[in-house]
């Protein structure tokens, strides 16, 4: 069941600098073949092996005990070898890996080696705090990488392999039944359910034997949309050495829907990647409070399209002079057939409960990701369906041509303006009523779609929202909007040196006006940097507006709708 995160590959390669000098060429020259066969450990790629957590993140440590991944090149053979046997050994596929703390070393245990990556367990007895890792072949030793090791960071498997979306998760039926927690395979209320994850903590018997049962000592928690959960077991699983298991039961109060975040806190501090389980009261399906006719057709593999508008406007005012208000209208039009799948997900479409939170991470840059959508990996897997020609939309303003600027979902820029006179301009999509019209392509037929733009939210607390303090709760309010709108709230913090970034979103409950944002996510964002131009940290409120959804009826679209989202943005600290 686990076999696919020990076999997940990392595309991503290094950047390799030849260094010649015409007096010691041939010096250079050699000593580069010399590093060309050792093994290379790519900066910043040693995670847990269940949630990918990035090492500059708080909670981005590997944990005693636990198995965690690396990523490089020449760390083992071309065809991977995994063991399959117990005792473990410190050596497979002739590939061995130290732990190495000033005159410490520790052997750690691979349990899966290839020439891109290795699985391994973290020792028992690692040292804590700060260490170095390499990696040892027939061709010598590789570089030393730092790793930062703690007594416990969970992470939770997920059924994409990536630490997001469906967690391995099993409902408990019978002692014979205990099928993958999905939205198609759901868990009610009250359900035991048995978790699985790496990083509990060290254990006093062998790390390279079969693992004895027994509940670890560190404190272990559960949340299910944010809902404590009864922990029934939580320790290592008698099958899988570093390998965990969690046993609980679902909350009667949990929500309900096709993506509920859950989430593992130990030690009463650490916080484990977020993953999803389906849950309501039918064992065979799950059903969505936010656009649920589009959800429904997104899991079981309709044709599906939507067509945004969308204005933002942003006061940045960190490691700024003097504050800016940027306000950009953009319209986004995408349209595709779901692979289709027993785990679907998609972070900007599948959505969690209203009156939850989750959270996602990633090695990289966030907010420089490209195509708009902000959230990681959410780009269609299959080729986007036709729908010919721009779009035209009408409103108070007169109609605009919606020009395609990046094809994958069609995106373009409407109107833009600068405040304090740096850069004029006006805006399109003020309050009133619209339309959108097709004229229709090679899968999609010609269409129109009438639909309101409300007046706009007001976030009451943006002026005021400078500082954020990651050990408290953080609560937001606004007001204005119109009926049946959806408010989210999107917070962003990147750290540029560690290339680190984790985004927290919430949805707030129907017809709220305020929402609170639990410390437990704010935790895990790294602070921001003593020169802020290192961190980008940033909220975002969005509103959905509920006059803005309207269907799209054309032929080759199974469920089609409109949306115009209002997003209010606010540059912050965190602490």
């Amino acid at each position: 069941m686990l076999r696919q995160v020990f076999l997940r590959r990392h595309n991503s390669s290094p950047m390799l600098r030849k260094v010649y000098s015409a007096a010691g060429l041939v010096l250079v020259f050699g000593a580069g073949l010399a590093a060309q066969s050792t093994p290379l450990i790519y900066n910043r790629s040693i995670t847990n092996a269940g949630s990918y957590m990035p090492a500059g993140l708080p909670n981005g440590a590997v944990a005693q005990g636990s198995i965690f991944t690396v990523f490089g090149n020449r760390l083992g053979p071309s065809t991977g070898v995994s063991a399959n046997a117990f005792p473990l050994g410190t050596t497979l596929g002739g590939t061995s890996i130290n732990v190495v703390q000033g005159n410490t070393t520790v052997a750690a245990i691979p349990v899966y080696v290839a020439n891109g990556q290795i699985n391994a367990i973290m020792p028992s007895n690692a040292p804590l705090g700060n260490a170095s890792l390499q990696v040892v072949t027939a061709s010598g030793k590789g570089n030393l990488s730092p790793v930062r090791i703690v007594s416990s960071a969970f992470g939770i498997f997920s059924a994409l392999g990536s630490g997001q979306g469906p967690g391995i998760l099993q409902n408990f039926i019978s002692q014979t039944n205990q099928p993958i927690n999905s939205p198609t395979i759901v868990a009610q209320p009250g359900q035991t359910i048995t978790l699985w994850g790496t990083g509990l903590g060290p254990v006093s018997f062998p790390d390279n034997m079969a693992p004895q049962a027994g509940n670890l000592p560190v404190k272990t928690e559960v949340f299910v949309g944010g809902i404590s959960a009864s922990v029934l077991y939580s320790g290592r699983t008698p099958c899988c050495s570093g390998t965990d298991q969690i046993v609980f039961n679902v909350p009667q109060n949990a929500p309900q829907g096709c993506w509920v975040p859950v989430y593992v806190r130990t030690g009463g501090t650490t916080i484990s990647n977020f993953v999803t389980m389906a849950i309501g009261p039918n064992a065979n399906s799950c059903s969505t409070d936010v656009l649920p006719q589009f959800t429904s057709g997104y899991i079981n593999g309709k044709r599906i399209g939507k067509a945004l508008a969308v204005r933002t406007t942003t006061r940045e005012d960190v490691g700024m002079i003097a504050p800016v208000d940027v306000t950009s209208e953009y319209h986004v039009s995408f349209a595709f057939e779901p692979n289709p799948g027993p785990f679907p997900f998609n972070a900007a479409i599948s959505f969690p409960p209203q009156g939850t939170c989750t959270a996602y991470t990633l090695n990289g840059d966030l907010l420089n990701e490209t195509g708009a959508t902000l959230l990681p990996d959410v780009a269609p897997t299959t080729i986007p369906l036709d729908w010919g020609g721009p779009l035209q939309l009408t409103g108070p303003s007169g109609s605009k041509t919606l020009t395609i600027t990046f094809n994958l979902a069609r995106v373009g820029f409407l109107d833009g303006m600068i405040s304090n006179g740096i850069l004029a301009g006006t805006l399109f999509l003020n309050s009133g009523s619209y339309t959108m019209q097709g004229f229709g392509g090679m899968d999609i037929g010609p269409f129109t779609t009438n639909f309101s733009i409300p007046q706009p939210v007001v976030w009451t607390q943006q002026d005021t929202t400078d500082v954020v303090t990651r050990a408290q709760p953080l609560t937001l309010s606004w007001t204005g909007g119109d009926s049946g709108q959806v408010i989210a709230i999107v917070f962003f913090a990147i750290d540029l040196p560690t290339n680190s970034s984790e985004v927290s979103v919430c949805l707030a409950p129907a017809g709220a006006s305020s929402i609170t944002i639990p410390a437990d996510l704010l935790s895990n964002m790294p602070a921001t940097r003593n020169n802020p131009l290192q961190s980008k940290d940033v909220i975002y409120l969005i509103a959905m507006s509920g006059g803005s959804i309207q269907p799209i009826n054309a032929t080759g679209l199974d469920v089609g709708i409109t949306e115009f989202d209002s997003i209010i943005g606010k540059t912050v600290v965190l602490q």
